[in-house]
Order: structure tokens, then C-alpha cells, then sequence
């Protein structure tokens, strides 16, 4: 009798300590969820004060500040002459300057065709270029312009400078121009084309054409002694064999000579000064 109250006893006890056990594990649980969720606010609180502090130290301190620009590419404009219409001042700081506004200051400059602006960290800025090339000197008017070959006026140039290896372009019909527009005329970019091609045939001896009209064009040599005239300039390519003859002709015979005239179809015709 006695054991079996005992057994009874021990099992009451078990009980207990199993419903003790039990809430132990529910306080337990409890407690770890609302000190992850602290723990986790403090994190970002401290994350956030790091970054708010970080940020406001590379946007304000002198450790930012630029220092240099570097230039590449440039083979006509000055390394002055860049920096200046970038428009970006030295000092200022790195992360404040705005890119897309230098390079469209920059892109307003007819002689810069493509232009990218970098940051190195902490202190340079990069400026990679590349220019348009001046292909031809137009005279329009009275004035003297250097363009390239798909008509971008890029510069004003001095009567003086108007030979420095490049064809020279007469008899355009535009009245004024600014610098920055395109020549937009037909006759211009056939002109320049029928210079080219003669060049490839026989280099460095013609150095100017002249406009006629929109299908006639007189090349001409540096000083006028050797003149072709001309309406398409594949027709300068198709009639190669037929003007070296001429050439020949004019050097051994030494004609006087107003002009070569290969406008006409399957011929040519060597027209002698009177």
C-alpha cells in the first residue's frame, strides 16, 4: 500500500515537472523572437548612422575634391580649350559633378565628334575624346571655313592658311554660314569626291576644284597650268588609262593646255589654248 501511494507520488511530481518544463520552453522561446527583432533594429540603426556619416563625408570633405583632369585624344583642340567648355571647376567636389551636363557642354564644340567623361576615385576626372577631321577649306563668300567631308563647318581659318594640305572648294553658292553648321548641298560632297578620286590616281598634283554647276567641275593643280574637267567623279576612275595617256601627251609634246575635258562618254577631249 505504502508503494504504491509512492508510485503515485512520483508520478504527480513527473507531471509537475513536465508543466514546469513546458513553460520554461514557451518563456524561453519568447524572449530569443523579441531580442532577434531588437537586435536586428539596432543593426540597421547602426548601418544607417554609418552610412548617413560615410555619405556625408565623401559629399563635403576635401578628400573628394578634384584635383586633375586628364585629356586623351585630342589632336587639334588644347588641353586648355577642353577644360574650359567642359565646365568643370577644380575643387569641386567628385560625386557633385553632373557628367551628362559636361559632355553635352563639350558636344556643342563642332570639333568633338564622341566624348566620355570618368570619375577615378577619389580625385580625377578622365575626359576620352575623339575629334572630327578637317577634311577640305570651302569658301563661302568671302571667308575661308575648314570642313569635313560630310560638310561640318568647324572652323574659320585665315586667307593665309587656306593651303595646308588640304583640297580647296570654290564656287559653293551659300552666302554665310556659322561654324557648327552642315554645308547641305549636293555639289559640295560631289566636288570633294571627284578631288579625291583624281588624287588617287595621280597624288599631290591637283590641290583645288571649282564649281561650275551642280554636274560640271573644274580640278585644277596649284598653279592653274593643269586643269580636268569633270561632271561625276566615277568618271575620273572609269577614264584613268585615257587621262595618263593625255598626260603623256601634254608633257611630251608640250601643248598648252586650257583644260582636260573627260565629260563626255567613252572619250576625251584635250582642249588647247589659243
Amino acid at each position: 500500500m505504502i508503494m504504491k501511494l509512492n508510485d503515485e507520488r512520483e508520478e504527480e511530481k513527473g507531471f509537475e515537472e513536465e508543466e514546469e518544463f513546458e513553460e520554461e520552453e514557451e518563456e524561453e522561446g519568447e524572449k530569443p523572437l523579441s531580442a532577434r527583432v531588437t537586435k536586428i533594429l539596432i543593426f540597421y540603426l547602426v548601418i544607417g548612422f554609418l552610412g548617413w556619416n560615410f555619405f556625408n563625408f565623401i559629399f563635403s570633405s576635401n578628400f573628394c575634391s578634384i584635383e586633375e583632369v586628364i585629356i586623351k585624344g585630342n589632336d587639334y583642340l588644347s588641353e586648355d580649350e577642353i577644360f574650359s567648355k567642359s565646365q568643370i571647376q577644380l575643387g569641386e567636389n567628385i560625386f557633385k559633378l553632373d557628367l551628362k551636363e559636361s559632355i553635352d557642354y563639350l558636344e556643342q564644340e563642332p570639333r568633338i565628334k564622341e566624348v566620355e567623361i570618368k570619375r577615378v576615385i577619389p580625385n580625377k576626372i578622365i575626359i576620352s575624346l575623339k575629334e572630327r577631321k578637317a577634311a577640305v577649306i570651302v569658301r563661302i563668300g568671302e571667308e575661308y571655313f575648314s570642313s569635313t567631308k560630310e560638310g561640318i563647318v568647324l572652323s574659320k581659318i585665315d586667307r593665309s592658311e587656306e593651303r595646308f594640305g588640304l583640297p580647296l572648294v570654290l564656287g559653293l553658292e551659300i552666302d554665310k554660314i556659322k561654324i557648327g553648321e552642315i554645308i547641305d548641298k549636293s555639289e559640295f560632297r560631289t566636288a570633294l569626291e571627284s578631288i579625291n578620286s583624281l588624287e588617287v590616281i595621280l597624288p599631290k598634283k591637283f590641290c583645288q576644284v571649282q564649281i561650275l554647276s551642280p554636274d560640271d567641275f573644274m580640278i585644277c593643280n596649284k598653279d592653274d597650268t593643269l586643269k580636268v574637267r569633270v561632271n561625276r567623279p566615277e568618271v575620273i576612275i572609269n577614264k584613268e588609262n585615257l587621262l595618263r595617256e593625255a598626260l603623256d601627251k601634254i608633257e611630251r609634246e608640250k601643248l598648252l593646255v586650257e583644260y582636260i575635258d573627260i565629260r563626255f562618254k567613252d572619250s576625251l577631249v584635250i582642249k588647247l589654248k589659243k
